[in-house]
């Protein structure tokens, strides 16, 4: 009965815990409802190898993601989530991606140290580009030659195309709209894809970046 009602129970404002070394605060009050143990099963998800760069996880009202319209950053071993989402599944997915962002940070030099990763992705925009101008959509080649992120062209993809849209042009050439933005969020989309979604599609629509987790996984599960 005692873990039964420790499973069911709620974040909410002013909570403080730790789990497996990583300290979840929420800050302000969350407008959706997130229990407990599915963030734990969460973090659970990863061998500590891969979390151990994770030290808090922070609910709140973070100005400096509402003005990026971000939902979710990671920055500094902090992973901070807008305290306003859509619901729960939205929300822990995002952690996910986030924590995607902290192991390619710890591993550069094997995510992209050979440039094989970056080759596929721009190999991928190219066919994106030429796929949008078949539907009359025109983004100049320089900008989607830049693997980097670009602000402008992340706001054209979700709003002036719109991920509907983009959904249907992007089948067969990346996992998610999304994952077309820059080169960092390609990986930690993919990085999602297989974490948390499971999808076997990556490895057929993104064989490299599916080689490239598989090995960090290999790698975590080793340490």
């Amino acid at each position: 009965m005692r873990d039964y009602i420790k499973s069911k129970r709620s974040l909410d404002k002013g909570s403080f815990l730790t789990h497996s070394a990583v300290n979840i605060i929420v800050k302000d009050d969350l407008l959706f409802e997130l229990e407990v143990a599915d963030l734990e099963d969460i973090i659970d998800l990863f061998p500590k190898a891969v979390t151990k760069n994770i030290d808090y996880i922070i609910f709140g009202a973070f100005d400096f993601l509402k003005k990026k319209n971000y939902n979710a950053s990671y920055k500094d071993g902090a992973i901070y989530v807008l305290n306003d989402q859509e619901g729960n599944a939205d929300v822990l997915d995002d952690i996910v991606h986030e924590i995607g962002h902290s192991v390619e940070d710890n591993h550069q030099d094997l995510v992209y140290g050979d440039g094989t990763l970056e080759r596929e992705f721009l190999r991928k925009r190219e066919t994106l580009r030429r796929e949008f101008s078949k539907e009359g959509i025109e983004v100049p080649e320089d900008v989607m030659s830049n693997p980097e992120y670009d602000q402008n062209l992340d706001m054209f993809f979700s709003e002036k195309v719109g991920y509907p849209r983009m959904t249907a042009i992007v089948q067969g050439i990346f996992y998610s709209p999304y994952a077309a933005t820059s080169l960092r969020e390609y990986f930690a989309n993919g990085f999602e894809a297989h974490y948390y979604h499971r999808d076997v599609y990556l490895q057929k629509v993104s064989p490299v970046l599916y080689d490239k987790i598989s090995k960090l996984e290999e790698l975590h599960n080793e340490t």
